[in-house]
């Protein structure tokens, strides 16, 4: 997956599990409307300086952001434990972005279907 159809699906999946319009997440993302259309279609071509904008107010590392790290189902049961934890909001930056390194492990560690036993 390149970089921009990854920014968009991850964008997508955000404003969908959020509920709400194009012009309330752009407000939210503090980006005009047209940028958000594009980045959502992924035909929005993001510097790096947006790139980083984008994930420090979507709540994700700029890793997940651009490197397709994560399979759209990951991605979405990444969304909805996130969405259970609430008390997450009450971490510090820096323990937020720890909690998804470590989030992201665990999802990896099951994707992956190894097994020691």
């Amino acid at each position: 997956m390149d970089i921009q159809k990854n920014i968009a699906t991850v964008i997508r999946t955000l404003k969908e599990s959020r509920g709400i319009s194009i012009a309330e997440f752009s407000e939210e993302l503090e980006i005009s409307r047209s940028a958000l259309q594009n980045y959502l279609s992924g035909s929005g071509n993001p510097n790096a300086t947006t790139i980083e904008h984008l994930a420090r107010k979507l709540g994700v590392d700029v890793s997940i952001l651009v490197s397709g790290a994560l399979s759209d189902k990951q991605f979405d049961v990444l969304l909805k434990v996130l969405d259970d934890l609430k008390l997450l909001y009450k971490l510090s930056p820096n323990q937020r972005r720890r909690f998804a390194e470590l989030l992201l492990e665990m999802v990896l560690l099951w994707d992956s279907g190894d097994s020691d036993e």
